[in-house]
């Protein structure tokens, strides 16, 4: 019969003391019906992963459990997972498509500069060109933010 507390059972090298105990959980683990013996392997920044770790501590998981929850709570979600939370690459082309209408836009305001430029008036240009270029900051600021992710 093995020593229970043999090293090959969890115990201590032989002629070293008990190791401390681990810090208690904070939630006790619930059980899958199933078990997951599927492995994945993901790669993360430090960013990302010390985000994530931080939320597993938060709910009393481990890293790779909150991940897989995580994961299949996105793919069970009501109405299928939504793209823009999977794929940040597609909120990025929409943001490119916003900067191309503001560039339409851009081309709108030529077309007021010529009618100003040649006489005419036009009460509301400080302000359209005010709000333009306000967007247009914002949109480049946020498809910047996105595309450093």
């Amino acid at each position: 019969m093995p020593d229970p507390i043999a090293a090959t059972e969890g115990g201590p090298q032989p002629g070293e003391e008990n190791p401390p105990s681990s810090a208690p959980r904070t939630r006790p683990r619930l059980r899958q019906h199933e078990h997951r013996d599927h492995v994945r392997s993901i790669r993360l920044t430090r960013h990302e992963l010390d985000d994530i770790q931080r939320a597993a501590e938060a709910v009393g998981l481990k890293t790779a459990g909150f991940l897989a929850d995580a994961a299949v709570a996105v793919a069970r979600a009501q109405g299928g997972p939504k793209t823009w939370l999977l794929d940040q690459r597609g909120l990025v082309a929409e943001l490119m498509s916003a900067s191309t209408q503001l560039a339409r836009v851009g081309n709108n305001l030529n077309q007021i500069a010529r009618v100003l430029n040649s006489g005419g008036h036009a009460d509301y240009a400080d302000e359209v060109v005010r709000r333009v270029l306000r967007a247009a900051s914002r949109v480049e600021a946020a498809a910047t933010q996105i595309a450093k992710r």
